[in-house]
């Protein structure tokens, strides 16, 4: 009982401050993309590529390592071995973490030249590599906590790292001239720093406040050959997947001045898709992803009680929550591209991309669901196999279409991208629970719903202009978009997922 309690409350926890953090971010994302244009954001997007890459180094699969080893030390010795285990964890990320930032410093040039178009000097970059022993101690701390199912002090970290990154976002664009493109990114670049370090501070203030309650008893049987065996492989595994993001990131670009645009149309045209278009569409995902996250421990219990039958029966119902949020989200965005575009940043630049990559959220939100589903029943390495083979594929499919198409070609590798990243995981997780989806009572049911509601708003969209603001009009399209769902389950008496979600 005490088990299922933490659990919940590790629940709670997590989902409030996904929640909380995701609405935080994209408020600050559109203060900041309103205050340096989109030909800044697409800039700091392409150095925030390269720095992630770097921070895939300075992870090295140590928040895996750190989890596991401390939650098998704990199982096995005293409360002090877990310490000890600790140190030689600690030990590893701040190296992983120094080289990560040498390396970083080493490339900068060679990344300002082949990645940012000369456009500014690698000065933002060694801002930026001062954060990473931080970074990589820090994630080996959070390892700890979620190894002691101490969540609460992550969320700690978390919700501290955003504010101190906000407080040095402000601090820079207050004292400091933003004249230029390099001075924004320089600013950015340091309150990211600032906020790493900081956090850094706390998180290691609370784990020294965890240190002083324990006695020094016992030896660890952690040693580094431990390490590794864990930590290799994911690095290795992360290393490539990272490195192949960052090349598909950079190119983007570099094919878009190919396809006629000037190097600030291309970075603009980038930063407008996605540091302002992606971020409004994804933020919906937010609930999709915290129910994800908390379903693998669920799916990896059926596992381990082989009860297929169960599993098959949850999947589908996920299958049939997911699909009705999802038609409701991509119906806001095509009924409403131009109040949301406008509410958000001012301008109505962003209309065309979220009509054109509304329906893409189908596909997303369902990958989703189906990853995590495959993590829990022990087949995460077909999935990270998938995410690699879909990278190559996307890499060669954007060197050929942008130059050809421009922006229509990149967004026709997002949809080539996620179906078939979509397609891939639905096969195996097919392969490994033989499930079925029901067309009619899952997809067709929540569409003639969604088309219904749409058509009736189109019939009035003369009356959008008056008398509610864009906020009253999207709660009212989500009211009859229910009822009318609702309505139609009366025809299709076994299919509405509010009588699954009883049983």
């Amino acid at each position: 009982m005490k088990k299922a309690k933490i659990f919940f409350q590790n629940t709670i926890i997590m989902v409030a401050t996904s929640l909380l953090l995701s609405t935080c971010s994209m408020g600050l994302d559109i203060y900041i993309a309103n205050h340096i244009g989109s030909e800044a954001i697409g800039l700091f997007g392409l150095i925030m590529v390269v720095y992630q890459f770097a921070m895939t180094i300075a992870n090295s699969g140590i928040s895996l390592a750190s989890t596991r080893i401390v939650a098998e030390e704990a199982a096995m010795s005293s409360a002090f071995s877990v310490f000890r285990a600790m140190k030689k964890c600690i030990f590893y990320s701040f190296l992983g973490g120094c080289l990560a930032g040498l390396l970083l410093c080493f490339f900068a040039p060679l990344a300002c030249q082949l990645v940012l178009h000369q456009q500014i000097s690698p000065r933002v970059f060694y801002f930026l590599a001062i954060s990473l022993p931080f970074s990589g101690v820090a994630i080996a701390l959070m390892g700890y906590f979620t190894g002691i199912k101490r969540i609460s002090r992550n969320s700690c970290y978390d919700i501290a790292n955003f504010l101190f990154k906000l407080l040095g976002v402000w601090i820079g664009f207050t004292y400091f001239p933003v004249q230029s493109i390099e001075n924004i990114c320089c600013i950015l670049g340091c309150a990211i720093s600032f906020s790493e370090i900081c956090s850094f501070l706390l998180i290691l203030f609370l784990y020294r406040l965890e240190q002083k309650k324990i006695r020094k008893t016992q030896r660890s049987s952690a040693n580094y050959q431990r390490i590794l065996k864990i930590a290799l492989p994911v690095a290795v595994t992360s290393y490539l997947r990272s490195g192949l993001s960052t090349i598909k990131q950079s190119i983007i670009p570099v094919r878009l001045e190919k396809s006629g645009l000037s190097c600030q149309q291309a970075l603009s045209q980038y930063g407008l898709v996605q540091g302002m278009v992606m971020p409004i569409l994804m933020f919906p995902s937010v609930l999709v992803n915290s129910i994800s996250l908390l379903m693998i421990p669920e799916f990896a219990r059926y596992r381990m009680k082989q009860d297929w039958n169960r599993m098959r029966e949850i999947i589908l119902l996920l299958f049939r929550c997911v699909i009705l949020f999802s038609f409701c989200i991509i119906g806001i965005f095509l009924l409403f591209p131009d109040q949301i575009s406008f509410l958000t940043y001012h301008t109505f630049s962003l209309t065309p991309y979220l009509l054109l990559l509304a329906p893409l959220l189908f596909w997303m939100h369902l990958d989703h669901v189906i990853d995590a589903v495959l993590k829990g029943i022990d087949r995460q390495v077909g999935v990270m196999f998938c995410n690699i083979f879909d990278l190559f594929i996307s890499i060669f499919l954007l060197y050929i279409l942008i130059p050809r198409f421009g922006m229509i070609g990149y967004i026709m590798v997002m949809y080539v991208s996620e179906i078939l990243n979509f397609s891939i995981s639905c096969w195996q997780l097919y392969r490994a629970t033989h499930f079925r989806i029901d067309f009619l009572h899952t997809i067709l049911h929540p569409f003639t719903a969604l088309w219904i509601t749409v058509l009736l708003f189109s019939s009035f969209s003369i009356l959008m202009q008056s008398f509610l603001s864009t906020i009253g009009w999207i709660l009212l399209f989500v009211m009859v978009y229910i009822g009318n769902y609702l309505i139609l389950s009366f025809f299709l008496p076994n299919c509405s997922i509010f009588k699954k979600l009883k049983q």
